[in-house]
């Protein structure tokens, strides 16, 4: 038993002195959950994908105080983080990477239709790789070193996605393929998501950060009149409220009065009145994103300098 405590207490101290010398911290599993203090126990109110770089603000319990691209503080599991000093973090930003475009999928043992997972992907996760095609799929790095193979189909190089101009139809298709996926607070990912990251990790796929929370959500893009449906267009944010006007729900407007969020499950209601999908919550603001890129609270990946 005493030897089992040393050997526990030389690991706390390894990783507290790492935790010192590294500022910088990429999320390594495939859907990291953060929590709102340093146990298991404490409430999820965020996750991060898997190649998500994070500011390293604090160290507690073994657990690493984190800072998300947008500004998001929370506390995660080391086993869901690898350490990066200042220049690891610079050989990060320069490497090969790619992005995962599918809904869905596995990082595998070998470039072979019957071999085994070496992790799950899921949209907008990001890892190292080679830049050649083996038998139709590229050789690639977890940012905690786990070597294998994904579909070269699957993936885009970060380099060129980055540069790409947002696709609103995109965005809509990819919207609609998470139809009837249970909501999960804090989630942000196409296994489970509340409403706001539902929004976020759409417009992530499109090369845009957004802010987290609903309410935060509100503060950026532009202003749009929505006294009249006619002045909506496809991918403008609708926030919802309570009877304070307290802004506690987002969706994504598609077109004809209707609208896709997460609430319960990803599902489509409508603004019109008579529509069978009609939903009597009252729309309290609305935000065009697209005209307000690279302002506050709406940065482009590519413009962000802990990816590039």
């Amino acid at each position: 038993m005493k030897r089992i405590l040393s050997i526990m207490a030389i690991l706390s101290a390894s990783i507290y002195s790492m935790a010192q010398t590294c500022d910088w911290g990429i999320i390594s599993l495939c859907c990291a959950h953060l929590r709102a203090e340093s146990r298991h126990g404490s409430e999820m109110v965020t996750q991060a994908i898997m190649g998500t770089p994070v500011k390293v603000l604090a160290t507690e319990n073994e657990w690493y105080q984190v800072e998300t691209p947008e500004g998001y503080r929370a506390w995660v599991h080391p086993q869901s983080i690898t350490l990066h000093n200042d220049s690891a973090m610079q050989s990060w930003r320069s490497a090969q990477r790619y992005i995962y475009n599918n809904m869905s999928g596995y990082i595998y043992q070998s470039p072979h239709a019957d071999a085994m997972p070496v992790s799950d992907m899921v949209l907008g996760c990001i890892v190292e790789g080679k830049a050649v095609s083996n038998n139709g799929y590229i050789e690639v790095y977890t940012p905690d070193g786990r070597q294998g193979y994904v579909r070269a189909n699957e993936v885009s190089s970060l380099n060129s996605w980055a540069q790409q101009l947002p696709d609103l139809s995109r965005l809509e298709h990819e919207a609609r393929m998470m139809m009837g996926t249970t909501y999960l607070w804090g989630g942000m990912s196409v296994k489970g998501a509340d409403c706001s990251g539902y929004s976020k990790l759409l417009y992530f796929s499109q090369g845009i950060i957004l802010l987290r929370d609903a309410s935060q959500q509100a503060t950026a893009g532009e202003v749009v009149d929505f006294s009249s449906i006619d002045n909506l267009q496809r991918g403008d944010l609708l926030f919802f409220g309570n009877d304070e006007g307290r802004i506690n729900h987002v969706a994504i407007y598609l077109n004809d009065g209707r609208y896709i969020h997460s609430s319960g499950y990803v599902k489509i209601n409508s603004l019109i009145e008579g529509d069978a999908l009609y939903n009597e919550q009252p729309i309290l603001a609305t935000r065009r994103i697209l005209t307000a890129v690279d302002s506050e609270g709406i940065v482009l990946v590519k413009s962000h300098p802990w990816y590039f």
